[in-house]
Order: structure tokens, then sequence, then C-alpha cells
């Protein structure tokens, strides 16, 4: 089944809206740390962060696991969902996964040269993990109601 235009319409809408409320709390959101009064650094080493804040099950009662961890996960879900049920891909599951991976490394990146954030590794394969979660999501909706873009699967 072809996604009804109006359909396409409504998530395009939500998508552009999300990307809007993506770059703010990436960029200038004061409640997430983006000054530029601040000391910012560079964590190049794979999963430092991700340690630092997981002890085990009683992480879980711990705000800053579910700020950085959880947070940098789900704030990318709807980007790999909404890139995934948008494309009209072939391959959609990948090309989806190396936007969220492209778009994740640029954030940080910009962060950092702008001074409102680190960058931090561990926020690159938090956001990728978040995005493939919502790829799979979209798989699984393509799947059930054989959504398919103007070229077919």
């Amino acid at each position: 089944m072809k996604m009804s235009d109006k359909l396409r319409t409504f998530l395009t809408v939500l998508f552009v809206i999300y990307l809007a409320a993506l770059i703010y709390g990436l960029f200038f959101a004061t409640q997430f740390g983006r000054t530029q009064e601040l000391e910012h650094g560079v964590n190049l080493i794979p999963f430092a962060e991700i340690f630092r804040f997981w002890k085990g099950p009683e992480s879980l009662a711990n705000s800053q696991f579910w700020y950085n961890v959880v947070g940098n996960i789900a704030v990318f879900v709807p980007l790999g969902f909404f890139t995934a049920l948008l494309l009209r891909r072939r391959y959609y599951g990948a090309f989806a996964l190396a936007v969220t991976y492209i778009v994740s490394l640029l954030a940080e990146v910009l962060q950092y040269l702008l001074k409102v954030g680190t960058f931090d590794i561990d926020d690159v394969i938090l956001n990728t993990f978040g995005g493939l979660l919502g790829i799979l999501i979209a798989a699984a909706i393509r799947k059930k109601y054989d959504v398919r873009g103007r070229r077919g699967r």
C-alpha cells in the first residue's frame, strides 16, 4: 500500500517540528547546559561516560543516568523513525542509520565549535542507537501496513 499524500504531509510536518525542537535542544536550551559560560571539552574514549553513569541497577534511580544515557537515546528515536518512514528508497534502513549517525556527529562537532556543549563520542553512540530504535519501529510499521514509497520496496 502506498502511503497517502495526506499522511506523508502530516508526518513531514511532524518531522519539521521535531527537527526544530532538536536544533533548539542541541544548541540553544540553557536548561541542557547550552551556554558559553561553562568549560567545554572532548571525550574520544568510547563508553567512558556511559560507564561513568552506569553503576548497576541502582543507576536507574539516578537522574543523571536518565538525563545523559536514556535522554541521548530517546531524543534521536524520532530522527530514525521519521527518516526511515518517509524515505522512498529501497534500502531506507541503512540510509536512515547513516543520516542519524551523520546528524549526531555533526551536532557534537558544532556543539564543541560553537562552545555550547562538549564533544562526546558516547553521545554519538547513544544518539545513533536511538536512531536505530526509531528505524526498527518504522520498519515494523512498514511491514505491518505494507507501506511503500512511489518506487516500491
